[in-house]
């Protein structure tokens, strides 16, 4: 067995309806039939952005314009199969027509269908990063969400946590019309009306059979982190005070999407560790979110 994992480089392409593209592996290819996120193996010596246009333009004949990493994920298909390590883009912006120029069949998805397509298992946390907004905001007054209802698609998706739904359901239908997330902290029971959870603490959460509801953890370290994935922890929060400098690489090593406080010091450089986006823990210091 390879101790070296297979480098892979993958696009998520976002069109500006926010349908995500995926690409079904065409038959003679291993794993035919199933579906991923375009993009094709890293060479030696090639930075990965290098690597991501080179492939789109091979497999879908367009030229990137607009990319930033979203997630890194590394999956062991069988126990005496190399690793497979992806480095997937958010492609928001490219030149030319999309064509299946590898004899692959190609779907637009909304974000929300992409749990049901037959999507690899190493692509599942990405589908969960897609899922997922850039930013999560707290506020600790779910009533006042009305006010953040832009008309029409004036800011970015926001994942809002909020210690209760509010009281008017419609607030909730609205925000999710708009793209955005609600997340309940520490619920006493599975929340409502499609709201995911964000726990304070490590623990275990049963799941009923089909439920997709996303839960993160709020985390103190790469410990944390390890033990909020072994309990099925879809990402995790890194509040206040962020991380250590040595917990840097081990939180990214797991492949779950985790968002840093913006107050928080970033990763140093040259670990090259990228959060998945920020979080805003404090209610009421929102700063620019107000302008999103």
């Amino acid at each position: 067995m390879s101790e070296s994992p297979v480098r892979v480089v993958a696009g998520a392409l976002v069109d500006a309806r926010g349908r995500v593209l995926i690409a079904q592996r065409p038959p003679g290819k291993a794993l035919a039939g199933r579906w991923e996120f375009p993009g094709g193996k890293r060479l030696a010596h090639e930075a990965a952005r290098d690597t991501l246009n080179r492939e789109l333009l091979e497999e879908l004949g367009i030229q990137v314009s607009r990319a930033r990493p979203l997630l890194a994920v590394t999956h062991r298909y069988a126990p005496d199969a190399p690793a497979v390590h992806i480095d997937c883009w958010l492609v928001e912006g490219w030149r030319g027509e999309i064509a299946p120029l590898d004899g692959q069949q190609l779907r637009w998805c909304e974000r929300e269908e992409l749990p049901d397509a037959d999507i690899l298992e190493a692509d599942r946390p990405i589908v969960t990063a897609l899922r997922l907004p850039a930013t999560f905001v707290r506020v600790d007054d779910p009533d006042t969400l009305v006010e953040r209802i832009p008309v029409g698609r004036t800011r970015e998706r926001v994942a809002w946590i909020v210690p209760a739904l509010p009281r008017d359901p419609g607030v909730v239908r609205r925000l999710r019309d708009h793209g955005d997330a609600l997340f309940v902290l520490d619920p006493h029971g599975p929340p409502e009306l499609g709201a995911g959870r964000v726990d304070s603490a490590v623990r275990p959460v049963d799941r009923a059979p089909g439920d997709r509801t996303l839960r993160g953890v709020l985390v103190h370290s790469a410990d944390d982190a390890r033990r909020a994935a072994a309990h099925g922890a879809d990402f995790v929060l890194v509040p206040e005070r962020g991380l250590a400098t040595e917990d840097w690489p081990g939180i990214a090593a797991l492949g779950l999407p985790f968002y840093v406080n913006v107050a928080a010091p970033a990763p140093p450089a040259a670990m090259n560790v990228a959060a998945t986006g920020k979080l805003w823990w404090k209610s009421g210091g929102l700063g620019g979110i107000e302008r999103l």
